[in-house]
């Protein structure tokens, strides 16, 4: 898992990407994951992540990098302890405001199968309100930030290759330039470029 604090990267501590001028910084304070059978996702856990910093956690399988990362964007709820975006308590925002604020690329690219490429890099500035067009414009322009060909806008998530899924993926979470870039292993399936 990646985390960096700036407006097109990394989880930053203000929500932003690694390299923004509005990076914020994100703190754990005593987060805790015990689920109902006992067992503990992660324990206790202090952890800061400077503002425009790109921060990495490394650890084996199982050990809790995943969902520590899915706590800070509150797709798993922490048992105990505190989360600050930038010093506000993201436990107290509504997660789908939350969600919409942070860019997130998981494992596997969880694109909608039934959307075209370009659909489904524009969801989210949909979401946020922006008009349809011009969601699809900007995601033109994310797309060939993470070296996609434009042609490529109007397949369907089954018509890629693995790397491509993937690149779409990472162009969805910066779609909306996030102060906050989560990305839990997202260039597994990519080639060196």
């Amino acid at each position: 898992m990646d985390a960096t604090a700036q407006d097109q990267g990394p989880a930053s501590s203000d929500g932003g990407a690694a390299g923004s001028p509005s990076a914020v910084e994100i703190r754990l304070e005593g987060i805790s994951k015990v689920y109902a059978d006992g067992t503990v996702g992660v324990a206790e856990l202090d952890l800061t992540f400077a503002a425009g910093e790109l921060t990495v956690l490394v650890g084996p399988s199982g050990c809790g990098k995943t969902t520590t990362m899915k706590m800070i964007n509150r797709l798993i709820e922490p048992t105990t302890g505190r989360i600050l975006l930038g010093g506000e308590d993201v436990t107290r925002v509504d997660p789908e405001q939350l969600r919409r604020r942070i860019g997130y690329v998981i494992q596997s690219a969880g694109l909608m199968p039934h959307l075209r490429v370009i659909d489904n890099v524009a969801t989210v500035p949909v979401l946020r309100g922006e008009s349809r067009r011009s969601a699809r414009k900007s995601a033109l322009a994310v797309l060939e930030r993470v070296s996609l060909d434009p042609a490529l806008a109007d397949r369907y998530p089954a018509q890629l290759s693995g790397g491509q899924k993937q690149r779409v993926g990472i162009a969805r979470a910066l779609a909306t330039e996030p102060k906050v870039l989560l990305s839990d292993e997202a260039t597994s399936a990519l080639d060196p470029e």
